[in-house]
């Protein structure tokens, strides 16, 4: 079976972390091999670029600054992780991708669609997943949603 990049979006609170590491388990459960990532991080250089996206003071990027750093911390999650582990014969479950791109530095800090294209087509070399799951929910609904780590979910066959 060939391996698969599979990415999940969704807004917060929307359960992606949850659902990445149960789709991961019902792939092992199957004899599948994967790995489970995430972004912005997925890679050591790509999560020293996440902490200079997620720490310090609010707003201190502007969109094309944030966005570029965002594009960056990709093409490094890109040759160090998911690539490497497609090649190993791994499926990659990833929380986020360039979806996320749109959504956050596109809509929520106005940067034009065609410049954030243009910037994943340069920084991605044309990459993309086979499948992408968006989880969605009202936003209203996301940042007050609480699952108990220990909460039991049916499993879907």
């Amino acid at each position: 079976m060939t391996a698969r990049f599979i990415t999940l979006e969704g807004g917060e609170g929307a359960g992606k972390s949850t659902q990445v590491k149960r789709l991961a388990a019902s792939l092992v459960a199957k004899g599948i091999a994967c790995i489970t990532t995430r972004e912005p991080g997925g890679s050591p250089g790509a999560e020293q670029i996440r902490k200079l996206l997620v720490e310090g003071e609010p707003g201190r990027w502007d969109a094309m600054t944030e966005t570029l750093l965002v594009f960056a911390a990709r093409a490094d999650h890109i040759a160090r992780t998911i690539k490497p582990a497609l090649g190993q014969g791994k499926w990659v479950i990833s929380d986020r991708f360039t979806d996320s791109t749109y959504a956050y530095q596109g809509v929520g800090r106005g940067l034009d669609r065609e410049t954030i294209r243009r910037l994943d087509t340069v920084s991605t070399n044309g990459f993309k997943p086979e499948l992408t799951l968006i989880l969605d929910l009202p936003p209203e609904t996301g940042p007050d949603r609480r699952i108990p780590h220990f909460a039991i979910i049916p499993e879907y066959t």
